[in-house]
């Protein structure tokens, strides 16, 4: 039997989850000198109003601890000794979780393959859909890791972000671009693209930005190959309930998902970021 694993910053509905079996590993957040963990002892909804607090303190976050990879990839083998599991995590510029995956996944005796999706958030979700829909097709694990890479290739993901802080405190992008950027007001839009977070547009202001926003709506209306769409939010999620209209009025056939993200991602990005993920 084929066994998926990921991560706790994936987007995925609770329904999705229970029906393909999906094992979720949490990843941890400390906040006001608690440590959390991911979905387990706080809500996505509760961690994102502690992150309004203005005079909260900066959150810190860690992967999950090797320990609980190695436990649960044990747990699984134990069970169904000649399984395989297929561990897909978020990508590693975000979080250091694949190599404690791999790591785990070295001193525990089974077939255990890691997967950089080289994402995260529904783009990981989709990724790990893609793998579960091939394992009741009965596909091999050689043929799964095959599509999940080609699916990957097919995913975009842009993150709307309107202060660099998270990101430079969060140790994501360097403190000369928090800087710079700082100094100009800049509201950003990154790609993640390959595994790195690259600038996809600069925008001094909400018109421009929302003019971004409104190409990229464009760009999955008129794209006939797509047919999912994620839109996630750290808090509010206005902006997701208008795009969703936009695009299901012309393309009432695309699924657009709108929830939250996670705990971790909510950190790097900051207060009313908000993601676009769909597949081409």
């Amino acid at each position: 039997m084929i066994h998926i694993v990921t991560d706790s910053t994936v987007q995925l509905t609770p329904e999705e989850i229970e029906q393909n079996h999906i094992e979720i590993i949490p990843l941890q957040v400390s906040f006001e000198g608690k440590t959390f963990e991911d979905n387990v002892d706080i809500t996505r909804e509760e961690f994102s109003n502690m992150l309004l607090d203005d005079e909260s303190e900066f959150p810190k976050t860690s992967q999950p601890a090797l320990g609980q990879f190695i436990n649960t990839f044990s747990s699984i083998m134990e069970k169904d000794p000649n399984g395989t599991i297929i561990c897909l995590d978020l990508a590693p510029v975000l979080s250091g979780t694949v190599e404690t995956a791999n790591s785990a996944a070295q001193q525990v005796e089974g077939d255990i393959r890691v997967i950089d999706s080289e994402t995260t958030d529904r783009g990981l979700g989709l990724e790990v859909l893609e793998a579960a829909r091939l394992v009741k097709e009965g596909k091999t694990p050689d043929e799964i890791v095959a599509a999940v890479e080609t699916c990957r290739q097919k995913i975009k993901t842009f993150v709307f972000i309107k202060s660099f802080d998270y990101l430079v405190k969060g140790g994501r992008a360097s403190r000369a671009i928090g800087f710079i950027s700082s100094l100009i007001k800049l509201n950003v839009v990154l790609e993640v693209k390959d595994g790195k977070l690259e600038f996809y547009a600069k925008c001094r202001g909400a018109k421009k930005l929302r003019k971004v926003r409104d190409e990229l709506v464009q760009e999955i209306i008129d794209n006939p190959n797509t047919t999912e769409v994620g839109l996630s939010c750290v808090d509010s999620t206005e902006d997701a309930e208008e795009i969703k209209a936009k695009i299901n009025e012309v393309r009432p056939d695309i699924n657009v998902l709108i929830r939250l993200t996670s705990p971790i991602i909510m950190t790097h990005v900051g207060p009313g970021g908000f993601s676009i993920i769909f597949n081409k």
